[in-house]
């Protein structure tokens, strides 16, 4: 992929380097192939490249021969249709023009530490190589893509002379380049019209190249080509003729370069936990509660840094979610609204003409959709390699903009909206999300967290992306009713925060945080995960709860969806074991745009060519230095009435200076401001703009400035405004929207119980009598799901059914795999009888992964079913899975 961190570097030295020499001088002769590669994304610095000092290993012994000299037995060509033949014991390639480049490869896949060697010379000079630990993924029109390490042997038909290089083909280009001073002599190593060896030697991650006993590469490994094929490349091109023999390889025992325990043996895990509506008060880390109890956020911070100063990029959700994924500022994203969860489709924002004659300016158009143009934290991730999942909130667009479209292989619970759907508590109203049947009062976080557990089990030998972006503590306001009822006895009436509800709320949060770092401490894969914890804006301060506010941001001033502190500013902890210290603070100002770049450096991966970013790497503050950034700025046109509100604005932050610029709100249509030193005056009391204009001049030039080079959508004068319907006393008094615990009438919850292990859905009763299972259907979406006892592997299953209908339409079974929801794609129609008569109906299943769960809709109308018996088999016809039904309804 790239550069490896520093500290994997070392340890790599420490075990198995047995000369080591750092280089660091460009040759002037290779000045233009410099130029030419440099931004490729596993290009080294030349002062950080090893030296291969070592003499070329013994030949001699332990060899076993991988070519017969006879035929091509053992060996598959992949990735195109150039010619490989024998001819007098030699393997020789060739050019097919129009081919892609064609990898011969071993028929094993599984080398993992070897010394290889083989001879080759050119009849008719082309581009050519041999891949080792290559792997291999489907293709275009039926061909398979070859990606993976290659010993370069170029030929003679350009000066560049890298035989003996390390290219990563098809996934990320030069690994080692030979572009060094002291690179000459491997440069010069190769010869026409003589054969040429080649030899390789792969020990844990620790790669050399000798060509004909010259020392050439000595690259560092991270981890990602650990065991696969060897493949001997033909290149595409016009024409070209390559011979091989003497192919041998001497395989060695496994030498890692770290320990199982340790992070050398791969990249960094990387689990990003991202909280809703989690205020900077909402938390133990300050000092700032007497009523909430966190004590896995404090175990999470005395793994790793604290930040004191952490900004949201917007006082609401989903822009800063958008801006957690691509590194750019709500006003160069567009999504400047949590609007994505409504139906119309905006990808590009809108200037608004005019707005009611209330409003000195206008509002204009969010984005309501995160547009596929841009290249997510999570394509990153799964383009480096990671197994990328999603668990929790998204709220940036169904599909085809949900988490599946944007990088992620998993997306649990598949739901586009806000916030939960219909509760906390089960039963939940998820459209392919059911809750456990054994568990009838199951709460969402505890859930979401045991699906995440299975993620990191699967996932726990193979770098991974686990993003957690929790539903808590946004509304719904509900919790687990015992501690509700824990809480209501230790609120103090005088308290700034006396909600039980939110507070058991924040418990629940937090036990989810607790069972992710058990989990990865019993994984023992805690010391090479980077841990991520963030909030997507302030707490939530206009929603009453219990008779109250949620939550309090107290000493901050306002809360979510105002741009004062209590709306923008909240916890946030980065860890990474051995690089960040452990139990750290730090005061420097980060922002929610910074943890894409920061990722980038953490795990040395270049960014896309010409990919920008809004944010900077934080990793000099993490690695104990100062952060050189010149202010941050958050963007946010709107106005929604809540307490504390201010019109559509745009705010800067400068060391201890904070400039709220409300647009069109002075006269004549010229900008208001709102000027506060937050050192002195941290609740945002005093305006200083009338007493300091060249700071509020200096700082708006900051926003002018941002605002023109993200491209913003601003806000207009407002033609309609009539400032006698404008009340600037008014301005910032909003009200509270009752909501949560507090007494109301309301339709009490009905909870639908599992029958005989099976869970009703939809419009859809379960009763058992006479020995069947009886469904009793009002509507059009009758459904009964089933979790096993057991995964079972993926491979192809049969389900049967044995039932009498007086329904319509069809039936249909899905089956649940890991991590994925009920779904279409996941599913397999067949045809009904409803005669009343009893039918057999036997359905083949294909998963692709392991299956957790099943579901029938044994019908799509109204009616009624009776069910005998179900199976569920394996491809030899062995019962995994069998019901039948008694009298006893359970």
């Amino acid at each position: 992929m790239n550069r490896i961190p520093l500290s994997l570097l070392a340890l790599a030295i420490c075990v198995c380097a047995s000369h080591v020499i750092v280089a660091g001088e460009l040759d002037p002769q290779q000045d233009a192939w410099h130029a030419k590669y440099k931004g490729q994304a596993n290009a080294p610095l030349p002062e950080e490249m090893l030296l291969n000092t070592d003499p070329e290993p013994d030949l001699s012994k332990g060899f076993t021969s991988l070519f017969n000299g006879k035929d091509l037995s053992g060996w598959t060509p992949k990735g195109g249709t150039c010619k490989f033949t024998v001819k007098d014991g030699i393997l020789v390639g060739q050019v097919v023009p129009g081919s892609n480049s064609t990898y011969l490869s071993t028929e094993r896949d599984d080398f993992e530490d070897f010394i290889f060697t083989c001879d080759m010379k050119w009849e008719e000079s082309c581009n050519s190589g041999v891949m080792f630990r290559a792997q291999s993924k489907p293709g275009k029109n039926g061909t398979e893509t070859v990606f993976g390490p290659q010993a370069e042997m170029e030929g003679f038909s350009q000066d560049r002379h890298w035989s003996g290089g390390i290219y990563g083909q098809s996934c990320g280009g030069y690994f080692y380049p030979l572009w060094l001073k002291e690179h000459k002599e491997a440069r010069a190593a190769t010869k026409e019209d003589i054969w040429n060896r080649v030899t390789i030697s792969a020990q844990g991650n620790v790669v050399k190249t000798w060509i004909n006993g010259v020392p050439a590469a000595h690259w560092i490994d991270d981890g990602s080509y650990r065991k696969g094929f060897f493949g001997l490349q033909v290149h595409k091109g016009a024409k070209g003729t390559v011979l091989w023999k003497n192919i041998r390889v001497k395989e060695l025992a496994n030498k890692p370069a770290a320990s199982p325990k340790t992070s050398a043996s791969k990249r960094p895990n990387v689990l990003f936990i991202l909280a809703d509506d989690l205020g900077w008060s909402d938390t133990t880390l300050f000092g700032t509660t007497k009523l909430y109890q966190t004590p896995n956020i404090e175990r999470l911070a005395k793994r790793g840094m604290t930040f004191t100063r952490a900004y949201s990029s917007s006082p609401l959700c989903s822009p800063t979610r958008a801006s957690v994924l691509t590194g750019l500022s709500p006003a160069r994203h567009g999504i400047t609204s949590p609007t994505c969860h409504l139906p119309k489709v905006v990808l590009e924002p809108k200037e608004t003409a005019k707005g009611p004659p209330s409003k000195f300016s206008t509002v204009p158009e969010s984005v309501t959709r995160l547009d596929p143009k841009y290249y997510t934290l999570a394509e990153m991730f799964q383009d480096n390699g990671y197994a990328t999942g999603h668990f929790g909130k998204w709220h940036l667009g169904s599909e085809p903009y949900s988490p599946l479209e944007h990088g992620f292989d998993v997306d649990l619970p598949h739901h586009p909206g806000p916030g939960p759907a219909g509760s906390y508590v089960a039963p939940w109203k998820f459209k392919d999300f059911d809750h456990d049947p054994m568990i009838p009062d199951e709460h969402l976080e505890d859930r979401m967290a045991k699906e995440a557990v299975r993620f990191l089990e699967q996932h726990a030998h193979e770098p991974f992306f686990l993003n957690y972006w929790m539903f808590s503590v946004h509304a719904p306001f509900d919790a687990k009713k015992e501690l509700i009822e824990e809480y209501r006895d230790r609120v103090d009436a005088n308290d700034p925060q006396r909600c039980p509800t939110y507070a058991a709320m924040i418990e629940s949060m937090d036990d989810a945080i607790g069972t992710l770092l058990d989990t990865l401490d019993r994984l023992e894969i805690a010391d090479e995960t980077i841990i991520v914890f963030a909030s997507d804006n302030g707490g939530n301060m206009y929603n009453e709860v219990d008779g109250t506010t949620a939550t309090s941001n107290a000493p901050l001033r306002g809360g979510k969806a105002t741009m004062y502190e209590g709306g923008v500013r909240g916890p946030a902890i980065v860890v990474q074991p051995g690089v960040v210290e452990a139990g750290s603070r730090s005061d420097a100002i980060i922002q929610s745009i910074d943890f894409y770049p920061t990722l980038l450096e953490m795990l040395s991966i270049n960014a896309q060519p010409n990919q920008m970013f809004d944010g900077v790497s934080i990793v000099p503050v993490l690695l104990g230095g100062e952060l050189q950034r010149e202010a941050i700025f958050t963007y946010f046109p709107h106005d929604p009435p809540v307490p504390n509100w201010i019109p559509p604005s745009v705010s800067v932050h400068q060391g201890d200076w904070k400039l709220i610029r409300i647009f069109h709100g002075g006269q004549n249509g010229s900008h208001r401001y709102k000027l506060f030193n937050l050192k002195n005056d941290l609740g945002e009391r005093t305006n200083l703009a009338a007493k300091h204009p060249e700071r509020v001049q200096q700082l708006d030039k900051l926003i002018e400035q941002h605002l023109v080079e993200t491209n913003a959508v601003r806000p207009l004068v407002n033609p309609r405004f009539d400032p006698a319907r404008y009340n600037l006393a008014a301005e910032g008094k909003g009200v509270l929207k009752r909501t949560g615990s507090t007494p109301k009438k309301t339709k009490p919850r009905v909870h639908r119980k599992p029958v005989a292990g099976w869970l009703p859905g939809g419009t859809c009763d379960l009763s058992v009598s006479n020995n069947v299972l009886r469904a009793e259907s009002t509507g059009g979406d009758p459904h009964l799901s089933f979790s096993l006892p057991e995964v079972v592997k993926a491979s192809p299953m049969t389900f049967t059914v044995e039932m009498q209908s007086n329904s319509s339409g069809s039936g249909q079974i899905f089956w649940k795999e890991i991590g994925l929801p009920y779904n279409a794609a996941r599913s397999q129609v067949f045809d009904v009888t409803h005669d009343g008569n009893v039918h057999t109906y036997s359905i083949q299943l294909s998963p692709n992964g392991p299956v957790q769960g099943v579901r029938i809709d044994p019908s799509n109308g109204p009616g009624q079913m009776e069910i005998r018996q179900m199976h569920l088999l394996n491809g030899n016809g062995d019962t995994i899975q069998e019901w039948t039904f008694a009298d006893t309804v359970r």
